[in-house]
């Protein structure tokens, strides 16, 4: 079945792609349908930027210009095409004016980037929510998990825990984003947390979320990536779940 990640970037590629692949995962996944909808509502806007009319009396052709330039009926190319391109046949003519708008646009296509460059880490709190809808049994079990089967789950992240980590009711190594990452359920006197331990992902800030019903922050670790923290169906404040997700991170040893 196809990850997250991998649509996420394809679609990013090709919006318009009908890759029956993409379509099936796309209609099976409510996170990514809606990832799908903003990337045609941007690429949208976007194109509508592009299409600046030039006034007429604003035509100053460079010195070199022996055809006529563009009147304000013609708007610019889009993104795919750059108004200094060569079209078939023709040399390439741009008045001075033309130039300073399009340096405008290209200004303002670099900072909605910089805005798509954000995308990732707010993807990754969705994936995270997404994750827990595919296990409902995590949160059922309030026995603690064998020893040998915690340690089978954490060896491959590098870690173990501290013996006063608390009472790990459930330990599984699961798929997410294309990786093994182990996700815990920690009992503690606010409830049953569950603890994801995302050694390939990297935040550069804490990030709070509260999402279908769950509630969590996802932390950076330097050098260990980041650790999602979240809980279901509680009352308790963001201020709780950050000093949980404090102790959780208190309680891990990094064995490389």
């Amino acid at each position: 079945m196809m990850e997250h990640t991998d649509y996420r970037a394809s679609i990013l590629a090709d919006p318009h792609s009908t890759d029956a692949e993409l379509r099936t995962h796309r209609e099976a996944c409510a996170e990514c349908r809606e990832f799908t909808e903003r990337l045609l509502r941007f690429e949208s806007r976007l194109e509508r930027a592009l299409r600046v009319d030039i006034p007429a009396k604003a035509a100053e052709p460079l010195p070199m210009a022996a055809e006529p330039l563009p009147t304000a009926a013609e708007p610019l190319p889009t993104a795919a095409v750059l108004p200094f391109a060569r079209k078939a046949g023709h040399d390439a003519r741009a008045p001075r004016r033309w130039m300073a708008i399009a340096a405008s646009v290209l200004l303002g296509i670099a900072i909605a980037g910089g805005v798509w460059l954000t995308l990732p880490q707010q993807s990754l709190a969705a994936d995270v929510v997404a994750h827990m809808a595919g296990e409902p049994e995590a949160w059922q079990r309030t026995e603690a998990v064998a020893d040998s089967e915690l340690d089978q789950v954490l060896k491959d992240s590098k870690l173990r825990l501290k013996p006063d980590a608390g009472l790990v009711s459930y330990a599984s190594s699961c798929a997410f984003r294309g990786h093994r990452v182990p996700h815990l359920v920690v009992q503690t006197p606010s409830g049953p947390v569950t603890v994801m331990v995302l050694v390939h992902e990297s935040v550069r800030k804490p990030m709070r979320f509260d999402d279908e019903g769950y509630r969590g922050t996802i932390v950076p670790v330097p050098g260990h990536g980041s650790i999602a923290v979240l809980m279901r169906g509680v009352t308790v404040g963001s201020g709780e779940i950050e000093r949980i997700a404090a102790r959780v991170d208190d309680s891990i040893v990094w064995t490389r």
